[in-house]
């Protein structure tokens, strides 16, 4: 008789993980707020050594500042940062996508079209938790189809950083603009395998999320 094979049980850090950063992405906990361990140990019932372990994987991330003496602050949401985070993308996401719309799969395209679809759909209901993660995963696929996990890595990085400051645009205008066309507009782009066409489409994709981004900051000020 053959066992089926055993799926590791999830660490407890990696949950807490988990947790925080959608509460994190999701501005739950508000960019500049000081995080209690305490506050959040009485609130989840989660332990102080998963807690620590996971406030520092999410300082990698650059979702949390850990100050020595002090604790954990979330990231402020500032202009200068949200600059120079999409200057690092438009440095990568051109030779990315030239990889990635030669190696895309049909399974990968068809998934894509789902996101895109299902996107559609929450957007209309002005779901923005459902979006943010239909967002991430559509430019989850892309990196990954670069076929270079250090890439592929860095583009999420950034991907993930880029969340909380769409999300923020989204609530602050209410809608989502331009993006699900531009998303829909790249799939078909890629689908033609000409790798300056998807360098192009994916660098003006990133250029109107700036644009749009930097609006909402403005007006907000």
């Amino acid at each position: 008789m053959i066992k089926k094979a055993h799926t590791p049980k999830p660490r407890a850090s990696d949950q807490v993980e988990s947790e925080l950063r959608r509460l994190i992405l999701t501005l739950e906990l508000e960019p500049g707020l000081a995080v209690s361990e305490a506050v959040l140990m009485k609130r989840f019932g989660w332990g102080r050594t998963p807690l620590r372990e996971a406030f520092q994987r999410l300082a990698e991330q650059s979702l949390l500042q850990i100050i020595p003496q002090q604790g954990a602050v979330v990231t402020p949401l500032a202009v200068f940062d949200f600059v120079e985070m999409m200057d690092a993308m438009s440095m990568v996401i051109g030779s990315a996508a030239s990889l990635a719309c030669r190696r895309l799969t049909g399974e990968q395209f068809s998934r894509l079209d789902e996101i895109v679809s299902q996107a559609e759909s929450v957007s209309a209901k002005n779901d923005f938790v459902s979006l943010a993660d239909l967002d991430y995963d559509f430019h989850r696929i892309l990196a990954e189809a670069t076929g270079n996990r250090y890439l592929s890595n860095y583009l999420l990085h950034l991907h993930q950083v880029a969340t909380r400051f769409n999300y923020a645009a989204w609530l602050r205008d209410g809608h989502v603009g331009e993006s699900l066309g531009e998303h829909r507009r790249i799939v078909e782009t890629f689908r033609q395998r000409n790798p300056a066409q998807a360098k192009a489409v994916m660098l003006e994709h990133i250029e109107g999320a700036r644009q749009r981004v930097l609006g909402t900051m403005s007006a907000g000020e």
